[in-house]
């Protein structure tokens, strides 16, 4: 029997965990700062400084954490009880995240700021030991692919989920007090994810390697290792640039229904079509890993987002069914980045073993996340500065030069993101044959050190 063929069982357990993961990581990144600017009331800038020190706050602690869940022994294994332990603490620091608190000027952002500090902590003790559960599951490429299809269908799933409820709930609950409505949020989507994360804890098991912590290498070997898997970093470069310039566009978003088309009361179903593109066409994206590759599968996707944002730029938006539309078509270049991604990274740690002799699993992730959530933080604090700089006032009617100034600021800065990251995935060299040599070679080291 192949053990490294992962069962249906498995297989779905371990996704819907990432359904729980995105409804926070999804809730954070549409709503945190509208939230900050037009509920709580502070100035974009501020709200940016927040939500970049909370990111940066991640940077820190990812590596670490990585570090630590990757030399964890427990019966449970080295990472599911930070997911099983972590769950709780986490769902209730998102209802404080979403919680307007009665205090004004120095005290209101300094206790901001801690609540999302204190948010972003339990966050990666949860999310951080979860990613890395797909290079302890299998290391076969095609079976991580599926993992992996499994894992972004939940993602895109609960981002939907999030995207498209998110206003709805906070609406409704809410009964015209966006504030109370928020709290609600928070409320609803922790309770689903502690229950989710139960599930993954449950029927996903880990497999047992034959060495213990006094074998592992040395953080300076492991960083070592890491900074030279170029392949690594043709990646993580690729998706690093990616996110932290569509940010410009996914922020802003919701401020752009609102005051350029005075469609606020339309927000779940434009974030819900956005994101429903991207959940629908993932199967489509992963059937093109396994036929044509992960790196030319990429690289189409890259075409299709190109095309979404010139589109989204030149054409003159008047009404609803214009911007689904525009939507509609990058959504289908945003479905194929996540699922391309994640399982292009499990890949370069065989490539890190084969070439350095040293095996990273959580602290290649916690090295991805540690520069990947900085640039996110520094985008933040540029999104805040560019909101400043047009005149953006929340909560108030802006000029029509603020408002075409939010359109450029959504367009060509991630357009520059995606010619980028086209460029970097050309001179990936992982591909379904190489691997397949990599882990035979692997296989022989091992049997010849026996």
């Amino acid at each position: 029997m192949n053990t490294n063929i992962v069962s249906n069982q498995t297989r779905a357990a371990y996704g819907i965990g990432d359904y729980a993961i995105c409804l926070y990581w999804s809730g954070v990144g549409l709503y945190l700062l509208y939230f900050y600017t037009d509920v709580v009331g502070i100035s974009p800038l501020l709200a940016g400084w927040i939500y970049a020190l909370g990111i940066a706050w991640d940077a820190i602690t990812d590596p670490f954490m990585g570090y630590i869940a990757e030399r964890t022994r427990t019966k449970m294994g080295s990472y599911r009880p930070y997911i099983f332990y972590g769950s709780i603490p986490l769902a209730l620091s998102f209802i404080l995240l979403l919680w307007v608190p009665p205090f004004e000027g120095s005290f209101l952002f300094i206790f901001l700021l801690v609540v999302n500090l204190v948010h972003r902590t339990c966050f990666t003790i949860v999310s951080v030991p979860y990613s890395s559960l797909t290079a302890r599951i299998t290391d076969d490429s095609d079976e991580r692919t599926k993992l992996t299809t499994a894992r972004m269908l939940a993602a895109s799933f609960g981002t939907l989920t999030v995207s498209a409820f998110g206003f709805p709930i906070v609406l409704w609950f809410g009964g015209g007090e966006e504030a109370l409505g928020f709290v609600y949020l928070g409320l609803i989507a922790g309770l689903i994810a502690v229950l989710i994360l139960s599930i993954t804890v449950y029927f996903v098991k880990e497999r047992n390697f034959e060495f213990d912590k006094s074998q592992l290498p040395s953080f300076k070997k492991v960083s070592q290792s890491v900074a030279n898997n170029y392949p690594f970093w043709i990646v993580f470069g690729s998706i690093l640039i990616l996110g932290s310039t569509t940010l410009m566009f996914n922020n802003n978003l919701i401020y752009f229904a609102k005051y350029y088309l005075d469609l606020h009361e339309y927000q779940g179903l434009i974030l819900g079509v956005s994101s429903g593109v991207s959940f629908a066409v993932i199967p489509l994206w992963a059937f093109a890993a396994l036929k044509i590759g992960k790196k030319n599968a990429w690289m189409i996707s890259m075409i299709f987002l190109l095309i979404g944002f010139l589109t989204f730029y030149f054409y003159p938006i008047r009404n609803l069914n214009e911007l689904l539309l525009i939507l509609g078509l990058i959504g289908i270049g945003n479905g194929a980045t996540g699922i391309l991604f994640w399982s292009m990274l499990p890949d370069t740690i065989e490539y890190g073993e084969w070439k350095s002799g040293i095996r990273t699993e959580s602290s290649l992730y916690g090295f991805m996340t540690f520069a990947q959530k900085g640039a996110i933080a520094f985008a933040a604090v540029i999104l805040g500065m560019a909101l400043t700089s047009i005149g953006f006032e929340p909560n108030q009617i802006q000029t029509q030069e603020t408002l075409d100034g939010l359109k450029s600021l959504m367009t060509w800065i991630p357009l520059a993101g995606v010619c980028i990251s086209f460029a970097l995935v050309y001179f990936y060299p992982i591909d379904k044959a190489f691997h397949k040599k990599l882990i035979q070679e692997i296989k022989n080291r091992k049997l010849s050190n026996a």
